[in-house]
């Protein structure tokens, strides 16, 4: 019985080393390499030479794009020159940054490891568009090129005004009740519909206000007056 009981054990003791031994092993393999994956598939005969050249993805070319908030599928198409980039880690800390949009992007070149890292997006200056501040850096991949997509937002609109004073042209005399009406840039006044319109008052001002939130082209008009 005493026989039995010490073979159980050195099994026993076995096992648990063999089992440790595997543990070991695994942790060291997975903290030298990392996770695999597949290059190729090959079935290799006896006494054959087969070369065969592997490429890893190292580096990646990252495209930073904006999208639209009202079309989910629709993207900046612009180029500018006031736009500024700016990625981060997790810290707070400045991994990247670029100036200026091409077609409505912007891009870098960086390693796997520093793309990994970046975790915020700013943008700054992005036209009609309001800033983007510390968006969180959702990554996408398509093969070496990665991308960062940023929802961006319109800007609200800004009260604009056009005013001035109505005169006759001879005379240099202030004109009260005429009026002064703006249009779409090349619409026909007879037909169209103003987007705005003023009367001039007794010191011959006139004033029109608009809510714009991109740049807007308006032809205005004066309505003939007869002069009494």
């Amino acid at each position: 019985m005493k026989i039995i009981e010490i073979i159980k054990t050195r099994k026993i003791f076995a096992a648990l080393f063999f089992t440790a031994a595997v543990s070991i092993l695994l942790v060291n393999s997975l903290a030298t390499t990392g996770f695999f994956s597949k290059a190729f598939d090959k079935s290799l005969s006896p006494a054959e030479q087969y070369e065969k050249n592997i490429t890893v993805r190292q580096y990646y070319n990252l495209t930073v794009r904006f999208q639209k908030e009202t079309v989910s599928t629709t993207y900046l198409t612009s180029d500018s020159n006031d736009t500024t980039v700016v990625l981060k880690d997790a810290n707070g800390t400045e991994i990247a940054r670029s100036t200026g949009l091409i077609n409505g992007k912007t891009y870098f070149f960086m390693s796997s490891l520093t793309l990994d890292r970046i975790s915020t997006v700013s943008a700054f200056g992005i036209g009609d568009y309001k800033d983007v501040v510390d968006e969180q850096a959702n990554k996408t991949f398509i093969g070496t090129t990665a991308y960062i997509t940023v929802k961006v937002h319109s800007k609200p609109p800004q009260p604009a005004r056009i005013f001035g004073i109505v005169s006759d042209e001879l005379t240099g005399v202030a004109v009260e009740s005429v009026i002064v009406a703006a249009f779409e840039n090349d619409a026909d006044p007879n037909v169209a519909s103003s987007v705005n319109s003023s009367v001039t008052d007794s010191n011959g001002h006139y004033s029109m206000q608009f809510d714009l939130n991109a740049s807007k082209a308006l032809d205005v008009y004066v309505k003939d007056y007869e002069a009494s």
